[in-house]
């Protein structure tokens, strides 16, 4: 008799696996898996957003170059007018002009957070992971509900980089 229990347990046991796993299967079958770089983005990206608000906060220009694509983009149809390869410098330059006031735009931007947005092709046609700050400017639809100021970050070869700060729309 204890042998017939035991036998019915295993069988029970192996019935109960088979129904969790072809659940688990269904499940997976139906939601879409994460990708192993979006997993490793959005766990990089609280510490990366707060350094790089800290940074801007404290226009501390060494540290926001290390979080800065070098082909930054930014008003003010700025570029690399030194010819040193890097965007830059001729961006601190826009964020210190007193008629600007772009440190204190960049400041109410990133105050506000940021979203997940849909990657565009860079000037190379890559596609990034991205964000967007602040988060309306995920929701555009047309100027008439654009945000004054937008600044866009992508995910590069497993580092977060701020890749733009424009007013709209220029």
């Amino acid at each position: 008799m204890p042998a017939i229990r035991n036998q019915m347990r295993a069988q029970l046991l192996i019935i109960g696996l088979l129904i969790v796993v072809a659940g688990s299967y269904g499940f997976a079958q139906k939601s879409k898996p994460l990708s192993a770089q979006k997993v490793a983005a959005d766990a990089a990206w609280p510490a990366f957003f707060k350094a790089f608000r800290e940074a801007v906060t404290k226009r501390d220009r060494e540290a926001m170059k290390k979080m800065m694509v070098k082909d930054f983009f930014f008003s003010g149809g700025g570029g690399d007018d030194n010819h040193d390869g890097d965007n830059r410098d001729e961006a601190f330059k826009f964020l210190d002009d007193p008629e600007v006031h772009g440190w204190q735009a960049f400041d109410k931007v990133l105050a506000k957070g940021a979203v997940p947005s849909q990657p565009n092709p860079n000037a190379n046609g890559k596609k990034y992971l991205s964000r967007v700050a602040p988060p309306t400017a995920a929701r555009i639809r047309d100027l008439s509900n654009a945000p004054p100021w937008i600044a866009s970050f992508e995910y590069r070869e497993g580092k977060w980089y701020c890749t733009s700060f424009s007013e709209c729309c220029d």
